[in-house]
C-alpha cells in the first residue's frame, strides 16, 4: 500500500465533499477524480464515513499545531493574535475543507461527523480558556459558553471573507484580539 495513493485519496475526497456535500459525495466521485479503482479506494477505507472522518480528523490536528499554548513569559495579546491570525490563514489556505465545516447545515443538518469535529474544536478552546484562569492570566468565566462564542464568531467571520479576493487578515485577527481580550467599552465601568 503506498502513502502517496492514501493522500490522493484524502485530498480528492477533500475536493469531492466540499463541491457536492456529503450526502451527494459518493466513493465514485472521489476515485474519479483520484484516477483509481474502487478496489484501490477500498484498501485504504472502508467506507465514506470512514475517510470523511480521516479528512476532519487531519483539519483538528492540523489546528492543533497552530494554536499554540499561552507562554505567560511573552506578550499574551500578541500570542492569541497569533492564534487566531493562524486559524483564519488555514481556513483561507484550505477553502474546500472550511467549505465543508461551513456549510454542513446545507447538506445535513445533523451531520454528526462534523459536528463531533466542532465539538473538538470547542474542547480546544474551553481547555485553553480553563488553562489561562488557573494561570491567572484569565478572569473567572463560564469557559464553555465563551469557548461557542469564540467558535461561532470566527465560524460567521470565515464565511464572511471565504470568497472575497482580498482580505486583510491582520487587520481582523487584531479586531477580534481587541473584542474579545478587551470588549467594547471605552473606560472600565463607564456607560
Amino acid at each position: 500500500m503506498s502513502v502517496q495513493t492514501k493522500e490522493l485519496l484524502i485530498k480528492s475526497a477533500r475536493k469531492v465533499f466540499s463541491e457536492k456535500g456529503y450526502h451527494d459525495a459518493h466513493i465514485s466521485h472521489i476515485i474519479e477524480k483520484a484516477g483509481v479503482a474502487r478496489g484501490t479506494f477500498y484498501l485504504y477505507f472502508e467506507s465514506k464515513d470512514e475517510i470523511f472522518r480521516e479528512v476532519l480528523k487531519r483539519a483538528i490536528d492540523d489546528l492543533r499545531e497552530i494554536i499554540k499554548p499561552i507562554d505567560t513569559s511573552f506578550d499574551i495579546q500578541q500570542q492569541v493574535l497569533s492564534n487566531i491570525c493562524g486559524v483564519i490563514y488555514y481556513a483561507l489556505k484550505n477553502k474546500d475543507l472550511t467549505k465543508i465545516v461551513l456549510y454542513r447545515d446545507r447538506w445535513n443538518k445533523n451531520s454528526r461527523i462534523i459536528d463531533e469535529f466542532i465539538q473538538d474544536l470547542i474542547g480546544m478552546i474551553e481547555n485553553s480558556l480553563k488553562k489561562g484562569i488557573s494561570m491567572g492570566i484569565l478572569k473567572l468565566h463560564n469557559t464553555h459558553t465563551f469557548a461557542l462564542a469564540i467558535v461561532g464568531t470566527m465560524k460567521e467571520i470565515i464565511k464572511e471573507i471565504i470568497e472575497k479576493e482580498q482580505v486583510d487578515v491582520s487587520n481582523l485577527c487584531q479586531e477580534l484580539v481587541e473584542f474579545w481580550l478587551k470588549g467594547l467599552i471605552k473606560e472600565e465601568g463607564k456607560l
